[in-house]
């Protein structure tokens, strides 16, 4: 059969594309579309350079056919080569520091792409008091933070998000208590000792909150204004710093729907590690000999009778008798246009608890929504709330914490649950009853704070605005104590219930005029606002016991004999005025001026105003044509000053008012009567703390941003302190506190940033260190230290006092011969030195008047933080470090004395122990003895005290988000999986089982941190 020409034509044209003469689009071209579906084309070579905006190279830069992995990298020259399938294909070019590239191959073979510096390096915006400015014209001290750091943490409250992120800000998490487990935070080291307090202002979208009140899933940044250039437009609310959250908002363009979520279970960072029964007993009798036979040692070590003589681990039962299941769901839809944009989100999380029957369960919801009403009226509201429950086990005599507590205390010779039915214990504990009991702690609360701003703009340059918040909390807490039958010969009761209620309000009203110009080489903006804010609290608490049983625990059902109730209420309120301008010529010199004016309820009426400025200047020396024209690879180099003053006015309500206190009843007449008398003496000259900040900071940026630095020296010095003064008792009342301590915080802060893309894998690398030295220059009425509160002039707030320790004594003619201790020592005790006497010189005798010193610290002088993260084809790695030293601690006595108050030992005092066999002066345990409150070898001392410096993991996180092409095929934009571990490692020299960033001080009830290993997913539509 002869082959038609046009046929024939196409396999000629096929074999020479075969052979690369000719090109198979010709071929196509020529010979029609009846064989197009059947022939496969070959790829097209593309070539070209990638350079930035001054046309050097940049070599590494990533070149990926759009949508796939397919792609190579710029050589050092910044030239690529790449085969891509047809002229439809679009490259990405992307580099760390830049903004990314898409662009069409078409006819081109050779593409040549300009790669612009992103904008997030010298044109961030950065929240602040007020409004925004970009961070390269900031003069003031600010750490931001973003959604992106803290996305897929298993953060149960917000505060925890910023260990480890934040240079010069302190981070403490001190328990892992479900519904409770947040964390404190102090902004360039402890201003105050005062019942002011050092937590710093938190404003959520603009109104006053606290930092929990939101949800971790919905923040979008968050600001720390740290020195008074930034903070002091904030007054007297501001001298512990201020910490700025902004909520997600919606944005332009089709709804897209996320769905985020993440299951994890929680385990114990630290677990001491307490002696089995056996163990116990033997070291018992080393302390008392013949407390137990040879025979009743043997029956603790098999087991052969559990009921006399059981093997409990109390602690490790406890903490281990919930499953500590953790779960967190967010849902959120968000969308708009160019006029009015939207974003809802709830979320729900779930905690259960390391304990049996503790939980914790949250609602969380937002709602936020933009619109341009015209084109000079703009309305942005903002909402958002939750709802929890806490669930919690109790004990008749306190709540689960001190349930844990006496778990410490409880030793393993003591039974749990027997076979007949009944419970060991130990005085009237034991946790196994406890558990079973039907005694409870329950919590709920609700909480909502919304606010609405309308923003006009009459003039050009000009706007006005007016805001009204309105924050909303109320509460009901239920706590039931059951009675409790140990055995036929043991019960505890009668149970009781108290039932707690109450709410508070805060309506915030503000109003701000702004004018912003720009004429040449010269820029200002002016600034000028008005706020107020009124708060009310209402409490009340009812008690009833005697229940006819343990399941039914509604008041009315109890006797009422016994019957007790209260009620309580307060109220403040503040008026503001407020401005600021801002100055930059050139671009180069940049000027900024802070100014409020306060009036608070808390004061007197002559004192009742406060004014609190601030002024701070900046250089970007990098403008400067010396800079610009010889080193091209700086971006960013500001040198910045600034000096302000702040206050702090919670102080409580009425401190300048003769105030009566009710309940002081008073037997007349052969009944009790209802009294009232004045118990505190007034000071009507009390004022606000002011604190004043001084700060230099150096920014710099090289590079493209692909590194930056952050260097900040501050002077805080923190004056009329209310302090109380000591007076004879002969007094009747107890004097009120007066404006006379003074304490100085000094340090530096440095944050690093460094940007690397090297081939297809993106790195970066940003370490913060800070350090703060804290001094007390100043106590009420001249004295120099206060040892009941631990304040000395020329010390750390919180110093620690003590005796210091030499080892050990080693035999009786080392007691003999060594100066005369404050207690009954003997061979194997804690001797302590003899530092002074009355003469000012070693007196051979040591006591607690002349040889006790500061010892240590409790308050961090420094704290540390990184966070390294990876992106590779899809995958991403991340890791924050988070670290605290410089200070030292000294533990309760159940965790750090063998056998305290008739408690328990742990395996390291055993191991360590000083014996007459072997008597180590330097043994880390001294020889075991009964020890109680008071014992002369556990007095407060070096010996006891230990380094609570620490490096944790804090989190890791692995990640992996699937192609768009696949993704699209089951009509998904996004689809990212993740596996995370919070609190996963933590290095340190603290006491062996203990978690030293944990609260546990003397008798202190304690819930431990928990480590939190999760996996989930991020799904958007």
């Amino acid at each position: 059969m002869k082959i038609k020409p046009n046929i024939s034509k196409i396999l000629m044209l096929l074999l020479l594309q075969f052979l690369g003469i000719q090109s198979l689009t010709s071929a196509i071209e020529t010979g029609g579309n009846l064989l197009s579906p059947l022939i496969k084309q070959r790829d097209i070579a593309v070539s070209g350079k990638v350079v930035d905006t001054k046309g050097g190279p940049i070599p590494g830069v990533s070149v990926l056919i759009k949508g796939t992995k397919t792609g190579t990298i710029t050589d050092a020259n910044g030239n690529f080569m790449i085969n891509v399938p047809n002229e439809e294909t679009i490259l990405t070019f992307s580099y760390t520091g830049f903004e990314n590239v898409d662009r069409k191959v078409g006819a081109n073979k050779l593409i040549d792409i300009v790669l612009q510096a992103k904008d997030n390096d010298l044109d961030e915006v950065v929240v602040v008091g007020y409004g925004t400015q970009k961070k390269v014209n900031l003069t003031g001290s600010v750490s931001s933070i973003s959604a992106k750091e803290i996305a897929n943490r298993p953060i149960t409250q917000a505060s925890q998000a910023l260990a480890g992120l934040a240079s010069g800000v302190t981070v403490t998490q001190g328990t892992g208590r479900p519904g409770s487990d947040g964390a404190g935070i102090r902004i360039r080291g402890i201003g105050t000792f005062s019942g002011a307090g050092n937590s710093p202002l938190v404003l959520i979208d603009g109104l006053a909150a606290s930092l929990n009140d939101i949800d971790p899933n919905n923040i979008e940044t968050i600001s720390v204004l740290k020195d008074a250039a930034s903070a002091s437009i904030y007054g007297t609310r501001a001298a512990n710093g201020v910490v700025l959250i902004e909520t997600k908002r919606g944005k332009s363009g089709k709804m897209q729907v996320n769905y985020n979520n993440y299951f994890g279970w929680q385990q114990v960072t630290e677990m001491p590690d307490f002696v089995e029964s056996a163990v116990y007993a033997e070291m018992k009798n080393e302390v008392s000999p013949n407390t137990y036979t040879a025979a009743e040692i043997q029956k603790f070590r098999d087991g052969s009778d559990p009921d006399n003589y059981p093997n409990v681990p109390h602690l490790k039962n406890l903490l281990t008798s919930n499953n500590g299941f953790q779960q967190s769901h967010t849902v959120s839809f968000s969308g708009g246009n160019d006029k009015n944009s939207y974003i809802f989100s709830t979320t729900y999380l779930n905690q259960n608890g390391i304990v049996a029957k503790n939980s914790f369960d949250r609602y969380n919801f937002l709602l936020n929504f933009n619109s341009q009403i015209t084109d000079n009226l703009n309305l942005k509201v903002s909402t958002n709330g939750f709802t929890y429950n806490v669930d919690e086990p109790r004990h008749y005599e306190g709540d689960m914490s001190n349930m844990i507590r006496f778990a410490v205390r409880e030793g393993p010779v003591f039974a749990g649950l027997k076979s007949d039915g009944s419970y060991g214990y130990q005085d009237n504990y034991s946790p196994e009853a406890w558990l079973a009991t039907e005694s409870f702690i329950n919590r709920k609360n609700k909480n909502f704070l919304g606010g609405a701003e309308l923003a006009w703009s009459p003039l050009k340059n000009f706007t006005l605005s007016g805001k009204a918040g309105y924050k909303y909390l109320t509460y009901v807490d239920n706590s039931f104590a059951s009675d409790l039958r140990f055995n036929s010969s043991k019960f505890i009761g009668p149970n009781n219930l108290t039932v707690s209620s109450g709410d508070n309000s805060l309506v915030t009203l503000q109003s701000l005029a702004q004018y912003a110009k720009n004429t040449g080489k010269h820029n200002y903006t002016i600034l000028a606002g008005y706020s107020q804010e009124e708060y009310r609290e209402d409490g009340m608490s009812a008690f009833r016991s005697g229940f006819p049983n343990n399941s039914l625990y509604e008041l009315n059902a109890a006797s009422s004999s016994n019957m007790q109730n209260s009620g309580s209420g307060s109220e403040w309120a503040l008026r503001s005025y407020f401005g600021r301008i801002n100055y930059s010529f050139d671009g180069k010199y940049l000027f900024e001026a802070n100014a409020r004016y306060d009036g608070t309820s808390r004061f007197p009426t002559d004192g009742r105003w406060g004014f609190f400025p601030s002024m701070s200047a900046g250089w970007r020396i990098s403008e400067e044509s010396f800079v610009k024209d010889n080193f091209k690879w700086i971006d960013n180099l500001k040198l910045r000053a600034s000096w302000g003053r702040l206050g702090n006015q919670n102080i409580g309500n009425y401190p300048y008012q003769n105030v009566l206190s009710l309940g002081q009843d008073y037997p007349f007449g052969g009944s009790i009567s209802s009294g009232a008398r004045l118990t505190t003496l007034s000071n009507a000259a009390i004022k606000w703390e002011t604190t004043t900040v001084s700060d230099i900071g150096l920014d710099f940026s090289i590079f493209n941003g692909r590194l930056s630095m952050v260097v900040d020296y501050f002077n805080k010095k923190t004056t009329d302190i209310l302090s109380q003064l000591t007076v004879s008792s002969v007094l009747g009342l107890t004097p009120s506190e007066v404006n006379a301590g003074t304490v100085d915080n000094k340090g530096f802060e440095v944050l690093l940033n460094y940007q690397q893309q090297i081939g297809k894998v993106k790195l970066g690398f940003s370490p913060n260190f800070s350090y703060v030295k804290n001094s007390v220059s100043e106590l009420a009425g001249g004295i120099n230290e206060d040892i009941n509160r631990g304040l000395f002039v020329g010390q750390p707030i919180n110093a620690i006092y003590g005796f210091e320790a030499d080892g050990l004594f080693v035999d009786q003619n080392d007691v003999n011969t060594y100066p005369t201790q404050p207690y009954s020592a003997a061979p194997g005790f804690v001797r302590y030195k003899d530092i002074s006497g009355p003469n000012g010189v070693p007196d051979g005798m040591v006591n607690a008047t002349y040889d006790r010193k500061i010892i240590g610290s409790s308050f961090p002088k420094f704290s540390y933080g990184a966070s390294l993260t990876a992106d590779y084809a899809g995958f991403d790695f991340s890791l924050l470090l988070q670290g605290l030293g410089g200070y030292q601690r000294l533990m309760g006595p159940y965790q750090a004395y063998a056998f305290y108050n008739g408690g328990q030992i742990q395996q390291w005092q055993v191991d360590n122990r000083w014996t007459t066999a072997n008597p180590d002066r330097n043994a880390k345990y001294p020889k075991l003895s009964n020890l109680s409150g008071g014992a002369g070898t556990i007095l407060p001392s070096t010996y006891w005290m230990r380094d609570a410096s620490f490096l944790r993991v804090k989190n890791i996180q692995l990640g992996y988000t699937f192609s768009s092409e696949l993704m699209k095929k089951i009509k998904i934009d996004r689809l990212k999986l993740f596996v995370s571990g919070q609190n996963l490692f933590t290095f340190k020299k603290f006491y062996e089982g203990w978690d030293p960033e944990m609260d546990n001080g003397d008798y202190s009830p304690y819930y431990p941190i928990t480590s939190v290993y999760t996996f989930g997913a991020n799904i958007r539509f």
